[in-house]
């Protein structure tokens, strides 16, 4: 994975602007012909042609994009299909446990889950043949419920998962319980990083990094068992990487295991933050 830009989707009107930009100063500083594109969308793919991202305005498709690009082939991936493509190529270095499971890796799927502006689930699905084709999920929309009275507390901010378990989530479930405990407080939080960061010395910062494991914990571990994904669970994006500086892995991993009768297969689940930077792209330049 080379030459990697970062552009921020407020400052474009249009996918195709940002991509212009990008592929102006690729060819300037580069001087690359290019004789395809692949692009990772966070949103769903429809009939492999379009796309919409679902917390953006903009659009993208494969004949626009030719056209800006000047191919004739492109492809459109989800972007935590992307990522589910290269985990199986991840080595050593790649990733690290999130909590201990020391009994062997049980053969199975895997799940890649996205915590960043919005929450993503993809699965890698083993054939008989021993392939791992991937396929998108929006799991993210699944509905939210609670189990402890603090979950309860923000039924009314949270309707669907990717309401707690995304970098807005997170501020609003601290500012939430500001409001319902009373917690006093000079630090004006504005991102996820922050409110984690905070959690040793903030009650309601505490109480957020709290919930956000368990719910993250049990939500995780119901895709596992949705999707028979007994070869690992694996976690990426921008918030998952502060909240893994700070999580309590004990708690995690309890509340990820704790499926009745399927608690001991769930002990035996890996559970794993991906360090490979761009992930997505990392897949993409994977993909068959």
């Amino acid at each position: 994975v080379q030459a990697v830009q970062n552009f921020k989707a407020v400052d474009y009107p249009r996918f195709d602007d940002a991509l212009a930009s990008y592929l102006a100063q690729l060819r300037e500083d580069r001087n690359v012909t290019l004789g395809a594109v692949r692009i990772a969308a966070a949103g769903p793919i429809e009939a492999g042609c379009e796309v919409a991202l679902t917390n953006s305005p903009w659009r993208i498709s494969k004949a626009e994009l030719c056209a800006v690009v000047g191919v004739s082939r492109a492809q459109l991936f989800n972007d935590l299909e992307a990522v589910a493509l290269g985990l199986p190529h991840l080595g050593p270095g790649d990733d690290r446990p999130i909590g201990a499971f020391e009994r062997p890796v049980l053969p199975g799927n895997l799940l890649a889950l996205n915590v960043g502006t919005g929450f993503g689930a993809a699965i890698a699905l083993r054939s008989s043949e021993g392939s791992l084709p991937a396929i998108a999920t929006e799991a993210g929309h699944m509905s939210f419920s609670a189990r402890t009275s603090d979950e309860a507390e923000l039924l009314g901010e949270c309707q669907s998962i990717e309401d707690l378990l995304s970098g807005n989530g997170v501020v609003s479930a601290c500012q939430a319980f500001r409001k319902v405990g009373k917690h006093d407080s000079a630090a004006h939080l504005r991102s996820a990083a922050e409110v984690f960061a905070a959690s040793g010395s903030e009650p309601a910062a505490s109480r957020t990094l709290v919930t956000f494991t368990s719910v993250l914990a049990r939500f995780a571990g119901d895709l596992v068992l949705a999707t028979g994904s007994w070869g690992g669970c694996y976690f990426c994006g921008s918030v998952v990487q502060g909240w893994a500086a700070h999580v309590d892995e004990a708690l995690f991993r309890d509340a990820f295991a704790a499926k009745g009768k399927m608690t001991e297969r769930m002990s035996r689940v890996p559970t794993q933050l991906i360090l490979v930077s761009h992930p997505a792209l990392y897949g993409l330049s994977l993909a068959r």
